[in-house]
C-alpha cells in the first residue's frame, strides 16, 4: 500500500510540476541583448551583453537562448556558434530561483554597417526535461559600425592642395548681424544700415558697421556605381574610407561638408544627400549615413543622379562658392562628363581615382579639376 502511495504521490508531483512550468516558466523572467556601444569602428573590437533575470520562485533548470546576427560581426573565439549566411549564437544557462546572469561576448566589427538583433528564442523545460516551453523575445539591440579611415598620410598633400584652393577662392559676405561699431554715413552705403538712435544724438547721418562671414563649403560627390559586371567591394568601400577621412579633416578646419551619393540607405531606400554643415553632430551624422550605405541595393547612374530635382539646390548646386571631391572607380565618359560640369564651377575640384595597381588610368586631369590615382592592394576573398 506505501508503494502505491508513494507511485501516487510521485505521479501527482510529476504532473503539478508540468502544470506550474507550463503556466509560469517565462513570468517574471526578463532576457535581454544589447550592445554595450553605439558605434565602433571597421576592425574594431565591440561587446554584446546578454542579460537574463529570473524573479520568480521557480528556478529554470535550462534556458536555451538564441539569436542570430550578421556574420560581419565576427564573434573571434567564442563557443556555440555556427556561421553560414548569417551567424546563429545558441548558449545554455541554468537559472535559479531570484538569480541574475550577465555574460559578455566579445567580438569583431569586420566590415561597416547598421546591425541590429530584432529577436531572441528563450526555450526552456520542466524539472524532468521532457516538456518544450518555448517563447520569441523581441530584441532592438542596434550597432554602428564606422567606416575606417583611408591613408591620412597619402591624403595630406592633396588635402593641403585643397585647403589651398579653398582659401584662395574664398568669397567673403557682410553679415547684418555681426556688428563691430558706428561711423560717420558715406554716400555709397545703404540707407537700412543708418544707425537712426545714433543720428539723431549726434544731429549728422551715422551708419552701422557690419563684420564680415566667409562662405566656404565642401561638396563630397561619391559615386558607388560599377563601371562593368565586374563590382570591384575592396575599391568602393575604399571609397568610402576616403570620404570618411574628408569629411573628418575639413570639419577640423571648420569647413563645411556636405555628401552626395547614388548609393542606397539601408533603413529609408533613399540615395544619400547630406547638407553641407559643419556643427558638432554633424561628423557623426556623416559616419552614421556611411555606415548605412547600402551596395548590394541597386545604384543610380552617377549622371542621371546628380540631375534628378530631388536632390535639390542646397544640397548639390553647382556653383563657384563649392569645392568639389569627385570619389569614384568608375571612369565611364558619362562620369567625366558630370566631373568636369561641376569643375567649370569651381575651377580647383578634385576627382580621386580609386583603382587596383593592375588596372589603367584612362582619365587625366581635366580643366579646371586634378585628378588623383589612389591604388589600393587587392586582398583575396574571405
Amino acid at each position: 500500500m506505501k508503494i502505491i502511495l508513494i507511485m501516487l504521490g510521485a505521479v501527482c508531483i510529476y504532473q503539478l510540476q508540468r502544470i506550474l512550468y507550463r503556466k509560469y516558466w517565462n513570468k517574471n523572467l526578463t532576457v535581454e541583448i544589447r550592445f554595450t556601444q553605439h558605434a565602433i569602428w571597421e576592425r574594431e573590437e565591440g561587446e554584446l551583453c546578454e542579460t537574463i533575470v529570473n524573479r520568480k520562485w521557480l528556478p529554470l533548470p535550462m534556458l536555451r537562448v538564441k539569436f542570430e546576427a550578421d556574420r560581419h560581426l565576427d564573434f573571434m573565439q567564442e563557443g556555440n556558434i555556427s556561421v553560414t549566411d548569417r551567424c546563429y549564437k545558441n548558449d545554455i544557462f541554468s537559472v535559479m530561483m531570484y538569480q541574475k546572469i550577465v555574460r559578455r561576448l566579445k567580438f569583431r566589427g569586420v566590415r561597416r554597417g547598421y546591425y541590429t538583433i530584432k529577436q531572441i528564442s528563450a526555450d526552456s523545460s520542466d524539472l524532468f526535461m521532457d516538456q518544450h516551453l518555448r517563447e520569441e523575445i523581441p530584441s532592438d539591440a542596434w550597432l554602428y559600425v564606422y567606416p575606417g579611415q583611408a591613408d591620412k598620410k597619402r591624403l595630406l598633400v592633396p588635402f593641403q592642395k585643397m585647403m589651398g584652393d579653398i582659401v584662395t577662392k574664398r568669397y567673403t559676405y557682410e553679415d547684418p548681424f555681426e556688428f563691430q561699431g558706428i561711423r560717420p554715413y558715406e554716400p555709397f552705403d545703404s540707407m537700412r544700415d543708418v544707425n537712426w538712435k545714433a543720428t539723431a544724438r549726434t544731429g549728422e547721418l551715422r551708419t552701422n558697421i557690419h563684420g564680415y562671414t566667409v562662405r566656404q563649403e565642401v561638396c563630397l560627390l561619391l559615386n558607388l556605381e560599377c563601371e562593368s559586371m565586374m563590382e570591384y567591394q575592396q575599391l568602393r568601400e575604399e571609397s568610402i574610407r576616403i570620404a570618411n577621412s574628408l569629411s573628418e579633416m575639413f570639419l577640423a578646419q571648420g569647413i563645411p561638408v556636405g555628401i552626395c551619393s547614388n548609393a542606397k540607405d539601408l533603413l529609408s531606400g533613399k540615395t544619400l544627400h547630406i547638407k553641407p554643415g559643419a556643427d558638432g553632430h554633424h561628423l557623426i551624422w556623416i559616419r552614421e549615413s556611411l555606415s548605412r550605405l547600402d551596395l548590394s541595393q541597386e545604384i543610380q547612374e552617377f549622371e542621371e543622379y546628380t540631375k534628378q530635382e530631388a536632390i535639390g539646390p542646397e544640397v548639390l548646386r553647382q556653383s563657384s562658392e563649392v569645392l568639389y571631391v569627385l570619389i569614384s572607380t568608375s571612369q565611364r565618359a558619362e562620369v567625366v562628363r558630370t566631373f568636369e560640369r561641376f569643375a567649370s564651377k569651381c575651377c580647383g575640384s578634385w576627382w580621386i581615382l580609386p583603382l587596383h595597381p593592375w588596372m589603367e588610368q584612362r582619365v587625366q586631369n581635366r580643366k579646371g579639376g586634378a585628378v588623383l590615382r589612389w591604388e589600393v592592394e587587392q586582398i583575396a576573398a574571405g
